[in-house]
């Protein structure tokens, strides 16, 4: 199957993300908006943590975007999960909230990414762009509210054994 934009192979494109939220629609818009990118391609789609860990554990993912509040968990223990099994994985935590509790346990967790779903399309690309170039993602909202020395002071805690590699 070719992609419709640009009549790319999906096998061609170099990323391959997971989304994992347990609201279907918003699952379904981000694997669109997602796919409609040339080097991107959603290869899991997952409405729970037990979907996705079972999922990303077939195959190489490089990039996982995953709801802050999923059933029965949050997006920090997912991304805790996922950071103790792939070091090496990029996460990017999509939610409504911008608690300073909530941001700073996703980066704490290994997350790189922090999206607020206020976020425009483009800004959400943008995000995935820059987390799998291995930087730093936050809204602009939570830009203006945390510094990035904040951010990466909340990695860094995290980090003292090294896995995150060089911030």
């Amino acid at each position: 199957m070719n992609d419709r934009k640009n009549n790319i192979s999906p096998s061609a494109r170099t990323n391959r993300i997971a989304v994992v939220d347990d609201h279907p629609v918003v699952l379904e818009g981000l694997a669109q908006l997602v796919n409609r990118e040339d080097d991107l391609l959603v290869c899991v789609k997952a409405d729970s943590e037990k979907e996705a860990l079972e999922a990303i554990s077939k195959q190489q993912i490089d990039l996982v975007i995953v709801d802050m509040l999923l059933k029965n968990t949050t997006g920090v223990q997912v991304a805790e999960k996922l950071r103790s099994r792939y070091p090496g994985l990029y996460i990017l935590i999509l939610s409504m909230s911008d608690d300073q509790h909530h941001v700073k346990g996703a980066f704490q967790a290994g997350a790189r990414g922090y999206i607020t779903k206020d976020e425009v399309s483009e800004k959400i690309i943008t995000g995935i762009r820059q987390v799998l170039k291995g930087g730093i993602y936050v809204s602009k909202k939570l830009a203006r509210k945390f510094s990035k020395q904040t951010i990466v002071s909340w990695i860094l805690e995290a980090d003292a054994g090294g896995t995150l590699g060089k911030v």
